[in-house]
């Protein structure tokens, strides 16, 4: 019994061959969404410790930089959505 509950994990192995390109590329963006975060904090802790003064004027630059982005990123969906509708 412990031999055919071993086996069960190589009845996905079809299904993965077949969409692997599919695997690799959502891999490799979640790679560049991980990297980019690390490399977000660490360049904020950078600027924290190197500018102890100055931080809330480059987090305040950080807010409205977030907010812009989701509010274009916001605007792009709705078009995109409003062009699929038709």
């Amino acid at each position: 019994m412990t031999l055919f509950a071993a086996a069960n994990i190589y009845w996905h192995l079809p299904v993965l061959l077949v969409r692997w390109d599919r695997i690799l590329w959502e891999a490799a963006g979640w790679a560049v969404r991980i990297g980019g975060f690390l490399v977000a904090v660490g360049g904020g802790l950078f600027v924290v410790s190197s500018y102890p003064d100055l931080w809330p004027y480059f987090a305040a630059v950080g807010a409205v930089g977030t907010v812009v982005y989701y509010y274009v990123l916001y605007r792009l969906r709705r078009r995109e959505a409003a062009a699929a509708a038709k």
